[in-house]
């Protein structure tokens, strides 16, 4: 039986708005990619935030242009994006989701999960974390409910009071806290000031504090500070790693921005060699491809792949968390289930 590709568009809608420095916003929309072959069918999704330059639609137009010359088989299409980095290069969300699927067929084509297909190696147990995004302060109590599961809690900053949200959330919960203000404080001290309103003892990094075009303000504050600084925007690829690997403690890795499982692996593995901390990120995907990055898990130092439990219209069900740790599916491939009725679109038919 010959390839057959279908596309899903999907809007994920949070539980609670879900404020950033980028803004505030009630979902995230998204396309979710479905492979079949030899009655195995694999799946893969493409999340796309507002302020990334992919959209649902440019995702869908890239599928088509690059299936409509592709391989007729599974095997050939994966090695045809291995093999060739300039293939979807200019939509790495599109070839996230076409790679993950891929992946998924394969492993289950053989009736075996990723981790037999020597993708993965077992190295540590990280620190999970969940968010509390940024908001009114009246709903924190309520937005750290959903994080119990979690080891630490993530808290978004750069709106107008950072100082009062951390205060509370200190009070409110004993675990330690991971601060992500999205490339929205200025100086140095700004960022120093958070830690000292949360305590340095309670601070167990700090993300992407500044705008990725100032690497200088990155490197000051990792000289400053003994808190691990992350980056996220400032790294998207490995070139943008090798570049800025001076200026921050670890890097945030995620699937939708370096473009598939791949590369994930290239980028977790030459940051261990730079002497990197290792972060597993989301842009808020489902349990889809958060259970796909989870597969890494125990090869990073942080987790944060919580878009689980933050929307209410998972249409996947994959990992889970238990007192603090991510538990991985059984099953094929990367182990997650379709359980809800989504609307396929053929590519090519």
């Amino acid at each position: 039986m010959s390839l057959k590709i279908s596309y899903c568009r999907y809007r994920l809608l949070f539980k609670h708005p879900f404020g950033t420095a980028h803004g505030l916003r009630t979902g995230t929309d998204s396309v979710f990619i479905k492979v079949e072959e030899n009655g195995c069918i694999g799946y893969g999704e493409a999340t796309l935030p507002p302020y990334l330059e992919e959209t649902v639609d440019s995702v869908i137009q890239r599928l088509i242009a690059l299936i409509g010359n592709a391989p007729t088989d599974a095997v050939g299409l994966l090695s045809k994006l291995e093999e060739h980095p300039e293939l979807l290069s200019e939509g790495p969300a599109a070839r996230a989701a076409l790679h993950t699927a891929l992946v998924d067929l394969k492993s289950k084509a053989i009736n075996s999960s990723v981790r037999q297909l020597d993708m993965v190696n077992t190295l540590k147990s990280p620190t999970t974390l969940m968010t509390v995004g940024s908001g009114d302060l009246k709903d924190i109590p309520i937005k750290l409910k959903d994080t119990l599961l979690s080891g630490a809690v993530k808290v978004k900053l750069g709106a107008s009071n950072d100082q009062d949200a951390l205060k509370m959330i200190k009070e409110l919960d004993h675990r330690p806290l991971f601060l992500d203000a999205n490339q929205g404080l200025d100086t140095v001290q700004d960022a120093l000031d958070r830690v000292a309103w949360v305590g340095q003892d309670r601070v167990i990094g700090m993300e992407q504090p500044f705008p990725k075009d100032r690497p200088d303000l990155h490197a000051a504050l990792r000289a400053a500070t003994e808190v691990p600084i992350y980056g996220d925007e400032s790294i998207q690829s490995l070139a943008d790693l090798e570049a800025q690997a001076d200026k921050f403690s670890g890097v945030n890795v995620k699937l939708m921005k370096c473009g598939g499982l791949d590369r994930v692996k290239e980028l977790i593995d030459r940051a261990r060699e730079l002497g990197l901390k290792v972060m597993l990120g989301s842009m808020s995907e489902s349990s889809l491809g958060c259970t796909a990055m989870a597969w890494y898990a125990d090869q990073s130092d942080v987790v944060d792949l919580d878009g689980p439990w933050l929307i209410k219209n998972d249409p996947f069900k994959g990992m889970i968390m238990r007192n603090g740790n991510v538990v991985l599916p059984e099953g094929p491939g990367f182990g997650v289930v379709l359980t809800a009725e989504l609307n396929w679109t053929p590519i090519g038919a």
